[in-house]
């Protein structure tokens, strides 16, 4: 019976001590993957820098950042934060810190989408038409995950006019338009020479596009090819 008691008694031990190592292993994780308030700071201070960065989009921003080593940042307490790569947005990349009273730079990963609008050829839009509300249909997305172009907004589509055919649900792009006050290649322009109080007008055909205020190049009813400046959708203006 004693030796029972003695077998039982010391495997009980061994439990109990496995689960106080357990135990112990378990605050020892919680410890080290608690974040410091310099860590906290720095996340907060990225995520307010990148949403700055994201309100020149019209849009809602969902913003994740990695927690930083604390180690590379104990010296530092002057931050400026800024994008590499040209300052582009993207939905990952990594953000520059500036350790001004260091002179070291600290990168830190981080997530973004924006949330907002943007608009699709709600019908087959064909060349030369001009765009009207019944031409575009608004859908809701993540920005970042459109080109550039596509980012457009109904004060930037309607009533210009289209370049090239754009099929119905796809993102209209703005290099899919031109001004209603641009001058199209093959069309009919007023030529216009303005010598002081005096002004000329002939005939000619634009040779290229351009929009208002862009250097354009016309054939004169004679065949001679100039240059000229577009003042408007008929008009072109010729410096001599």
């Amino acid at each position: 019976m004693t030796l029972v008691r003695t077998k039982l008694f010391g495997s009980g031990l061994k439990t109990l001590g496995l689960v106080l190592f357990c135990l112990a292993a378990l605050c020892s994780a919680s410890h080290a993957n608690e974040i410091s308030g310099l860590q906290q700071a720095i996340m907060q201070e990225t995520e307010d820098y990148l949403a700055e960065q994201a309100s020149t989009l019209d849009g809602i921003p969902t913003i994740n950042v990695s927690v930083p080593k604390a180690q590379s940042f104990e010296s530092c307490h002057d931050r400026v934060y800024f994008l590499p790569n040209k300052g582009t947005l993207r939905s990952s990349m990594s953000v520059g810190i500036r350790c001004m009273d260091s002179g070291k730079t600290e990168y830190l990963r981080a997530s973004l989408s924006i949330e907002g609008n943007y608009y699709v050829a709600a019908q087959n839009i064909d060349i030369g038409q001009t765009l009207m509300p019944n031409h575009i249909e608004e859908k809701q997305g993540d920005l970042l995950k459109l080109q550039a172009s596509s980012r457009t907004s109904p004060e930037q589509l309607l009533g210009h006019i289209a370049t090239t055919r754009i099929p119905a649900g796809r993102p209209i792009k703005l290099n899919m338009l031109r001004s209603p006050q641009s001058i199209s290649k093959g069309q009919p322009v007023r030529l216009q020479v303005r010598q002081g109080a005096l002004t000329v007008t002939q005939q000619g055909e634009a040779l290229t596009t351009a929009d208002v205020g862009g250097s354009i190049q016309v054939k004169t009813s004679s065949g001679k090819v100039i240059m000229g400046t577009v003042i408007n959708a008929n008009t072109v203006n010729v410096l001599f």
